[in-house]
């Protein structure tokens, strides 16, 4: 099954524990995509937007723990990710979901879009939580963390530019998200060259 970023904010959402479900909802860097039932937060107030706001730069407007679910769907890779990502933990409520979308180190429109600022591996979250130890995660690098990543996914399928064409991409997707293995493998050898991929989707749990 293709990785589908709708699909995992739906399933994540689910999934939650059933005291956070009635939480408010935020839409991080929503742009053009507007969510009903979120507070749409971004930079520039375009139409939709309800909150304007820099993450990262500044503390959101938002009090300790106030989102169940929190969305960061093409925003991280805007913006410097560590205070990022501590904010996003700040608002996030005990136990609630931080579902995140952002673009893979091997991408195209890494460097077409001039506003994008880093890439990320399918690893580079473990940095942000604790769980079970595995090689990357480094707990005592930051003054907060998330208690586990539940899922994370190498997305190879895009719809900007010409990437629609690029069907030998998607045919490899499942394989390489086979098993963790085969994710490292890819990232770690020329077959992310070969078949470069799209985003990085991600659920992490406070």
């Amino acid at each position: 099954m293709p990785v589908d970023f709708e699909r995992v904010l739906t399933a994540a959402v689910a999934n939650a524990p059933a005291e956070i479900r009635g939480l408010p909802r935020l839409n991080l860097g929503s742009g053009r995509d507007r969510r009903e039932g979120y507070v749409n937060l971004d930079l520039v107030a375009v139409p939709g937007v309800d909150v304007v706001a820099s993450l990262g730069t500044t503390v959101l407007p938002f009090r300790d723990g106030a989102f169940g679910v929190v969305v960061c769907r093409d925003i991280l890779e805007h913006v410097d990710v560590v205070p990022a990502m501590r904010d996003v933990h700040r608002i996030t409520a005990a136990g609630g979901t931080v579902i995140v979308s952002a673009v893979h180190f091997t991408s195209r429109n890494l460097y077409v879009d001039p506003t994008h600022v880093r890439g990320f591996s399918v690893r580079t979250l473990e940095f942000f939580a604790t769980g079970d130890e595995r090689e990357w995660r480094r707990p005592y690098y930051f003054d907060f963390a998330f208690r586990d990543i539940e899922y994370a996914a190498i997305q190879f399928g895009t719809t900007l530019g010409n990437g629609r064409f690029l069907v030998w991409d998607r045919a490899v997707e499942p394989c390489v998200n086979a098993r963790r293995v085969t994710q490292d493998l890819y990232e770690m050898t020329g077959l992310s060259r070969i078949f470069p991929a799209a985003n990085v989707v991600a659920v992490l749990r406070k």
